[in-house]
C-alpha cells in the first residue's frame, strides 16, 4: 500500500519543487503572491482531501467485511457529495478570496494573488476529486493504479509549467493552469476506469439510491477531517498576516519556501500514514486486532526511522539545498535566511512523524472528531506563539513552530495510544476472542511504553 503511494507523493512534491523552480524566476514578488494565495486554493483542496480519507476508510471496511454492494454506494454517493459541495465551495470563495488575501498583508500584490486564484475556483470539483480518486483506489487495494495518476498528473503539470509560464507569457497564472488541466486528466482516466468496470468495484449512476448507512460511514470520518483541514488554511491567514508583518516580503517567503524540504521528508510518513488507514479499517471489518496492533508498530518504527535520517542530512546541507529557489536576483539576498530557517525547522520531522501516524490511528479508529479537535488546537497554538514571537524576531517565529510541534507531539501521540487500546479491546469483545493481552508490552500510561512497543 505505502510504496506506490511515496512513489506518487515523490513525484507530486517534485511537481510543486518544479512550480516554485520556474516561478522563482518571475522574482519574489511571485513567490510570494503564490504563498499568499495558498489558503484559498488550501481551503478547497481540503475539503475533497477530508472527503478521500472518508471514502477511503469506509470502502475498505465494506471490502474487508465482503459487503461489496456498499462499497459501490459509497463509490457513486461521494462524486455527488463532490460534485455538490464544489460548487457550493466555488461560490463562497469567489467572493471571499480577495478579502482573505488582503487580510494576509497581500494589498500590493492582490490582482497578483488573484491571477493565481481564480482558475482553482473554475475547477474546484477537479481540485477536490483529486485526492478522492486517491482514496478510492487506495481503499480497493489499486495502489498502484493511484501511483499511475498521480505521476501522470505530475507530468502533465511539469511539461506545462515552461509552456504557460514563459511560452505563452502567462505568469503566474500560468502555473494555476498547469496544475487545473493536470487535475482535470486525472479525472477524465479515473471516470473511464470506473465506468468500464476495469476496478474491483463499479461506479453506477442509473438506479442509484441514496443508502444511509454506507454514507454514515464516509461522513463520520470526511465531516470532522473536512472542517479542520478546511479550517486550517483560514487559520493560516492571520498567521501568514503575523510572520509578513514582522518579516515582510523576503521573511514571508523565507519562512514558506524552507519548509517544502521538510515536506519532502515527511513523504514516506505521508505515506505509510495514509496506507495505514484502510489496513486498520480492513482489520475492523476482519475483526483481526493483531493485525491493527502490528501495522501500527510497524508504521511507527519505519517512520521514526527515516525521519532521523532525513533531520540530519537536511540540516547538514540546508545551504546547498535552497539554492534550488535562488533563479533571480531578488531571491540572492534571501538565501542565508531560508537556510537557517531550514536548518530550525528540521527538528520537526520527528515531531511530525508522531504527529501524522497518530492522527491516523485516531482516523481509522473512527475517531476523527478528536483528530480534528487536537489538529486545531495545534493551529491555534500556532497563532498565539507566532503572535508573541513576532514582537521579537523572525528567527523567533521559526523556533515558535518547533515548540508547537514538540508539545503536540506528545498530545496527538498519548491520546492515539489511548484510543488504539480501546479499538483493540472492542474489537477482541466483538470477534468473541480473547487474546493474550499484550499489557507488559503495551503499557497502561506513560511514554517510554509506546517507544518499547514501537522498537520491540
Amino acid at each position: 500500500m505505502s510504496l506506490p503511494l511515496l512513489f506518487a507523493l515523490v513525484v507530486e512534491n517534485l511537481q510543486t519543487f518544479v512550480d516554485g523552480i520556474w516561478c522563482s524566476g518571475l522574482g519574489s514578488d511571485a513567490m510570494s503572491a503564490i504563498s499568499m494565495s495558498h489558503p484559498v486554493y488550501g481551503m478547497i483542496g481540503s475539503i475533497g482531501t477530508g472527503i478521500g480519507v472518508g471514502v477511503s476508510a469506509a470502502i475498505a471496511k465494506y471490502v474487508g467485511a465482503g459487503d461489496r454492494r456498499s462499497a459501490e454506494n459509497v463509490l457513486t454517493g461521494s462524486i455527488l457529495v463532490v460534485l455538490a459541495v464544489s460548487v457550493a465551495a466555488s461560490m463562497v470563495m469567489w467572493f471571499l478570496a480577495e478579502p482573505l488575501i488582503r487580510f494576509c498583508g497581500g494589498d500590493g500584490s492582490v490582482e497578483l494573488c488573484m491571477e493565481y486564484t481564480r482558475p482553482f475556483l473554475l475547477t474546484s470539483f477537479f481540485l477536490m476529486m483529486n485526492s478522492v480518486w486517491a482514496g478510492m483506489m487506495r481503499s480497493e487495494g489499486a495502489a498502484r493504479m493511484s501511483m499511475m495518476l498521480s505521476v501522470a498528473a505530475s507530468a502533465i503539470n511539469m511539461v506545462l509549467d515552461p509552456v504557460l509560464i514563459y511560452g505563452l507569457g502567462m505568469g503566474v497564472q500560468g502555473a494555476a493552469l498547469a496544475t487545473c488541466i493536470s487535475f482535470m486528466s486525472v479525472s477524465a482516466i479515473a471516470f473511464s476506469l470506473y465506468l468500464s468496470n476495469r476496478m474491483f468495484l463499479s461506479m453506477r449512476f442509473r438506479g442509484y439510491r441514496f443508502e444511509k448507512a454506507p454514507m454514515k460511514e464516509v461522513l463520520i470520518i470526511a465531516v470532522p477531517c473536512a472542517v479542520e483541514m478546511l479550517v486550517q488554511p483560514l487559520i493560516s491567514v492571520p498567521q501568514n498576516a503575523i510572520v509578513y508583518g514582522c518579516g515582510g516580503e523576503e521573511g514571508f517567503v523565507a519562512y514558506t519556501y524552507a519548509f517544502r524540504f521538510i515536506g519532502i521528508a515527511l513523504i514516506p510518513t505521508i505515506a505509510i500514514g495514509k496506507s495505514l488507514i484502510p489496513v486498520i479499517s480492513a482489520s475492523i471489518g476482519q475483526n483481526d486486532s493483531r493485525k491493527i496492533m502490528e501495522s501500527c508498530r510497524l508504521t511507527y518504527k519505519y517512520t521514526l526511522s527515516m525521519e532521523f535520517v532525513f533531520m540530519v542530512v537536511i540540516f547538514i546541507l540546508a545551504d546547498v539545498l535552497v539554492n534550488v529557489f535562488m533563479n533571480s536576483d531578488s531571491m540572492a539576498p534571501i538565501h542565508d535566511e531560508m537556510a537557517l530557517a531550514l536548518r530550525i525547522y528540521t527538528l520537526t520531522c520527528i515531531f511530525h512523524t508522531f504527529r501524522i501516524v497518530g492522527t491516523s490511528i485516531l482516523q481509522a479508529s473512527r475517531h476523527a472528531v478528536v483528530a480534528s479537535v487536537l489538529t486545531l488546537t495545534r493551529e491555534f497554538m500556532f497563532l498565539g506563539t507566532f503572535a508573541v514571537a513576532a514582537t521579537i524576531s523572525m528567527h523567533a517565529i521559526y523556533w515558535a513552530c518547533d515548540l508547537t510541534n514538540f508539545i503536540m507531539m506528545f498530545v496527538i501521540t498519548l491520546t492515539a495510544w489511548h484510543y488504539l487500546k480501546k479499538l483493540v479491546a472492542d474489537v477482541d469483545a466483538h470477534s468473541a476472542r480473547h487474546l493474550p493481552a499484550p499489557e507488559e508490552e503495551r503499557g497502561r500510561r506513560g511514554f517510554r511504553r509506546p517507544l518499547k512497543f514501537i522498537y520491540s
